[in-house]
């Protein structure tokens, strides 16, 4: 078949011309038995690319933190809480927070500037509640005659 020619099942022509292997090419090496895989399944995973799931990063809406909401709501659960220890002394927390709130609320509606006005005005009628009790208490226990014990 050196240098023919002859057409194949489809029609095409092809060429047989043999060309000539140099005696000190390598032979091919087979892999040892122990290399090869102890399975006889064939391995379709090693051509195929790895699928990576394309989404959208979720973006957070833009909002700023409002500092004033913050420090509103913070002077509210403090007056709450001196309010109910001291009295007066809540009720000036309560002050500082409702006016943080109103601040807060003309920079932007937020929910903790409205948590900071209805904790602060929970905080000053505690305060104030608890100051007029106190001092008809101890109005109370000076009508009875207990200043003598102090």
């Amino acid at each position: 078949m050196d240098g023919q020619n002859f057409e194949n099942e489809n029609n095409v022509t092809v060429d047989t011309t043999a060309t000539e292997v140099s005696s000190t090419a390598e032979p091919a090496q087979e892999t040892p038995a122990a290399e090869q895989p102890a399975n006889n399944y064939q391995d379709y995973t090693t051509n195929v690319q790895p699928q990576v799931a394309v989404t959208t990063p979720v973006q957070p809406e833009n909002k700023d933190t409002n500092v004033l909401a913050i420090i509103s709501l913070v002077l509210g659960i403090l007056s709450i809480v001196l309010g109910c220890c001291t009295g007066w002394i809540g009720a000036l927390f309560g002050i500082g927070g409702i006016i943080c709130a109103v601040f807060a609320n003309k920079q932007g509606k937020t929910g903790l500037a409205k948590g900071g006005l209805i904790c602060s005005i929970v905080g000053i009628v505690l305060g104030i509640l608890i100051t007029v009790l106190a001092v008809v208490f101890s109005m109370a226990m000076v009508g009875y005659g207990f200043e003598s014990m102090y």
